[in-house]
């Protein structure tokens, strides 16, 4: 999303006035990724600058009509379609309600077209998914603990019999004394993520989780916070010394898993990967 962004501001420098700041936050908010859809755009804006220049405000009715034809899905009234111009991905949340998700659903609300944990346990995507991209949007508290449980079944502790990717306010003072692999972003008890790259607490986070093979990848906030190989990391034992035998699974459910604090999801999309 960023590198559209990127190259509109850049190519919307010419453009001026009431009704270019309107485009331009208009399409942060989009905020499509693909930059041939930002170039589109851009050029479609840039016919329009003089008649911007004289009538001072763009018509809403033409800017409505470009975006959605650029963007359609985020004109579906859900709030959280955010990224769904981006080339393959599916929303698995639909902002609304829990529809395609089970464990503790009771656990787990929608407010404001995010879904939360208040407090909750285990919620997982009915789906199950191999090989994917997971991308998704998350609020802290203070001190609060979650983790993104991938290739897991629905049953049993998902850090061990899946793969728990760490969701951790881990600068809060009660975890100064946690061992590296326990670390916001890190696969659990077996691949510690690179630290201090979560926003404040009360921000919200952008994160990526991608898993291609044994190849696990964890990227917060633009920056890629684990690259691992687990079967590598697995061969002389865990860090934790624990058993995990998810490492090795090569599909199961995408999920949540709630440790009793209020976090706040939004965005939540996937894309699967081909061979």
């Amino acid at each position: 999303a960023r590198i559209g962004q990127r190259l509109f501001l850049r190519q919307v420098g010419v453009l001026r006035g009431p009704g270019c700041r309107v485009i331009i936050h208009r399409l942060a908010w989009l905020h499509c990724a693909s930059v041939t859809t930002a170039s589109l755009y851009v050029s479609s804006q840039r016919t329009l600058y003089y008649k911007v220049r004289t009538m001072k405000t763009l018509p809403l009715w033409l800017f409505i009509s470009t975006a959605a034809l650029l963007c359609p899905a985020a004109w579906n009234g859900n709030a959280v379609a955010g990224d769904a111009c981006e080339e393959g991905f599916l929303p698995i949340f639909n902002g609304k309600d829990l529809t395609g998700w089970v464990g503790d659903t009771k656990g787990y609300a929608v407010e404001d077209g995010s879904m939360v944990c208040k407090p909750g346990g285990n919620i997982y995507t009915e789906k199950e998914y191999s090989d994917f991209v997971f991308r998704f949007e998350f609020k802290l508290t203070p001190g609060a603990n979650n983790g993104v449980g991938i290739r897991a079944p629905l049953e049993g502790n998902a850090a061990y019999v899946g793969m728990e990717i760490q969701i951790l306010d881990d600068r809060h003072s009660k975890y100064k004394d946690i061992h590296a692999y326990q670390a916001h972003g890190s696969i659990y008890g077996v691949v510690p993520a690179k630290r201090d790259q979560l926003k404040p607490v009360g921000e919200w986070n952008t994160e990526e989780i991608r898993a291609k093979g044994t190849q696990i990848t964890v990227v917060l906030n633009g920056v890629t916070i684990v690259d691992a190989d687990v079967a590598k990391a697995g061969e002389k034992g865990t860090l934790d010394g624990e058993a995990h035998p998810g490492l090795r699974n090569t599909k199961g459910h995408v999920g949540f898993l709630g440790h009793g604090d209020r976090i706040e999801f939004r965005n939540l999309r996937i894309k699967e990967l081909s061979e």
